[in-house]
């Protein structure tokens, strides 16, 4: 997807609050602020933003020193959620089908998101929790049941901390009504908040699956560099579930010679250009499959 203006603001603006979370140091602030301004000249428009990302946090890291900056809110955050499990479990229970609990909370769980700014709290996160148990999906929730149903293979690719906690919870529910193989994937390196093996080992997942690092700082999926275990899992199995915006943003650009399978997008629409491009309003619960090969044959002339 391209590079809006907004994209551009967004990404100065989240510079400069990964700078503050990294370093105390107002010199290192405007610093890290000059340098990202600087790339947003150099690469602009040129790269999908994710891309553009991932080059600015590496440039954080590097100014700051600081290799995890959002260390202390992914803990917390972690902390907070798993702390709730056996409430978030229960409020899943009273669906009269449980699953569709579960991919609302892990739906509503992208919400925690330090990308979009600062000024997160439990109580935001708790209130959009309560929110998405009623609110509409947008998208085909009985096709995504019938889509795992029907897979062997699941690759979960997870987004955020803190988020985490409710995709376990979604694939603890996969995992009781379909018994499929099933993988999880986090970043290889830490960036922004997104969630790392040490959030995966925090909240037991690694107990109950197993879960692999695609290998890179990536934001998002970008499957060019990605390690050789991720790209097994992901040519193996014949479903990803991909969590969040940045793995939709990356993983949308890929066409059938990349990816074959069926993926099944979940996010919250919490950008008014992400609500744009994948034709949500800002605030929706977000459900979308897609196969890129399937797509093409439906495309291509029959003789």
């Amino acid at each position: 997807m391209p590079v809006s203006p907004d994209c551009i603001l967004c990404l100065c603006r989240q510079s400069l609050d990964a700078a503050r979370f990294a370093s105390s140091d107002p010199r290192l602030h405007e610093q890290v602020l000059r340098r990202s301004l600087e790339l947003a000249l150099e690469r602009g428009f040129a790269d999908i933003p994710p891309l553009l990302g991932q080059e600015i946090h590496r440039e954080i890291r590097r100014i700051t020193g600081n290799a995890d900056p959002y260390l202390a809110v992914k803990r917390q955050f972690n902390d907070v959620m798993f702390s709730r499990i056996e409430e978030l479990r229960a409020m899943i229970r009273r669906f009269a089908n449980p699953l569709e609990g579960a991919v609302r909370l892990a739906i509503a769980g992208n919400t925690i998101d330090f990308a979009l700014g600062t000024s997160l709290t439990a109580e935001i996160v708790d209130a959009a929790i309560q929110k998405a148990m009623h609110q509409p999906i947008n998208g085909d929730l009985e096709a995504l049941f019938r889509t795992i149903s029907e897979a062997k293979n699941i690759l979960y690719i997870a987004d955020n901390s803190g988020e985490i906690v409710c995709d376990q919870l979604l694939v603890e529910e996969i995992l009781r009504e379909f018994s499929p193989r099933l993988t999880v994937a986090v970043r290889g390196v830490p960036v922004i908040n997104d969630a790392t093996r040490e959030d995966a080992v925090r909240i037991g997942l690694t107990e109950i699956v197993p879960v692999i690092d695609n290998g890179n700082d990536g934001l998002g999926t970008i499957l060019e560099q990605c390690s050789d275990e991720f790209l097994k899992s992901f040519r193996e199995a014949d479903l990803v579930i991909a969590k969040g915006l940045a793995n939709f943003e990356t993983l949308i650009e890929y066409g059938p010679d990349r990816i074959t399978q069926n993926v099944a997008y979940l996010f919250k629409a919490k950008c008014p250009f992400i609500a744009r491009f994948s034709g949500t309003e800002l605030g929706d619960l977000v459900v979308r499959i897609e196969n890129p090969a399937a797509r093409s044959s439906l495309g291509q002339k029959t003789e």
